[in-house]
């Protein structure tokens, strides 16, 4: 299986992937059009929007930019696309022209070879295109093997880094335990805790008001936001960035009461330093004698703040209906 953060259906010109050197992709465009002496020579992608081209060789008539994206109603590309791994040699004379968009006029050779995420889905292909059909389309097929593994590599090495960053411990952007750290972390911390006698609580953290904020502006106010839970905790407590817009504490307190009380200190931090977002929350409490264990806790609480968001969320919807029907 890809990596959760893998979405294959998203080109990879919306992602910032350093794995994937799509300059060197466009280089092994050029040596295969000289090659092969093609007139066109480009790299496909399938995606949620119809089969996108990433990159493509210089050619005297530019006709397969970066970028661009054909529909899915041209079932040759899902032909090319889930091809055998040996590729199709087709002779385009056969197709009629509603069969084919208005780029491959004139053409009459197709050389293609798939191309394959790690995991054996389908990826996208490579595409060569000439004005007079192909010869030795055996032979030819089989040379563009070597460029066909060096494209899949890169992917194999995008989706090696991914895991990696998800084994991580520690989020990115705010420095704290991300959800791998504090699952792996802070069952051991509860445990340790209940054999002094410890009170204990889960608290879950979110921002209101990022509704209609740019990517940058919620990136911010979620540091912020990370930065007070930060400054509120004490050492034995354990603070993680769970999800993109979820913080989650794992506190030690006296009481029940004591959860409260967090919550308070952050909230008045919180609009000490930003008037634009509030607060919302949840927590679930242990006494020192709970057999209860951390994960449906965890669950308990995370499903907690989701409700209260999906009830604020129908609130907001309410309001504005009984706003326009005045």
């Amino acid at each position: 299986m890809l990596p959760d953060t893998v979405n294959p259906d998203v080109s990879l010109l919306e992602s910032d992937a350093p794995q994937v050197n799509l300059v060197r992709w466009m280089h092994q465009c050029e040596l295969v059009k000289r090659y092969y002496q093609a007139d066109y020579v480009f790299v496909m992608q399938k995606t949620k929007l119809g089969y996108e081209v990433l990159v493509s060789a210089i050619a005297r008539v530019p006709k397969f930019t970066s970028g661009q994206v054909f529909g899915k109603e041209f079932s040759l590309f899902d032909a090319l696309i889930s091809s055998p791994p040996d590729g199709l040699s087709l002779n385009l004379s056969r197709y009629s022209k509603e069969e084919l968009p208005k780029e491959f006029d004139g053409c009459l050779g197709l050389l293609s070879r798939p191309l394959l995420w790690p995991d054996g889905t389908l990826f996208g292909c490579m595409c060569i295109l000439n004005h007079h059909p192909m010869e030795n389309a055996g032979l030819n097929g089989l040379m563009l093997e070597p460029f066909q593994i060096l494209l899949q590599q890169d992917l194999a090495l995008l989706c090696q880094s991914h895991r990696i960053e998800s084994l991580s411990m520690r989020d990115r952007d705010t420095g704290m335990l991300n959800h791998y750290g504090f699952i792996m972390m802070a069952p051991r911390q509860l445990n340790l805790g209940r054999r002094f006698g410890a009170h204990a609580g889960i608290l879950f953290f979110e921002l209101l008001g990022n509704d209609g904020a740019t990517h940058e502006e919620i990136e911010k106010n979620n540091r912020l936001l990370g930065n007070i839970v930060q400054s509120t905790i004490r050492t034995a407590d354990i603070a993680a960035h769970f999800s993109p817009s979820e913080f989650v504490v794992l506190a030690f307190v006296d009481a029940e009461r004591d959860l409260m009380h967090i919550v308070n200190r952050v909230d008045r931090q919180l609009k000490q330093q930003s008037d634009n977002v509030g607060l919302d929350y949840s927590f679930r409490y242990f006494t020192p004698d709970s057999t209860a264990k951390l994960a449906p806790m965890l669950a308990m609480a995370r499903e907690d703040l989701q409700s209260h968001r999906r009830r604020q969320a129908e609130l907001a919807n309410t309001s504005d209906d009984e706003e326009a029907g005045d």
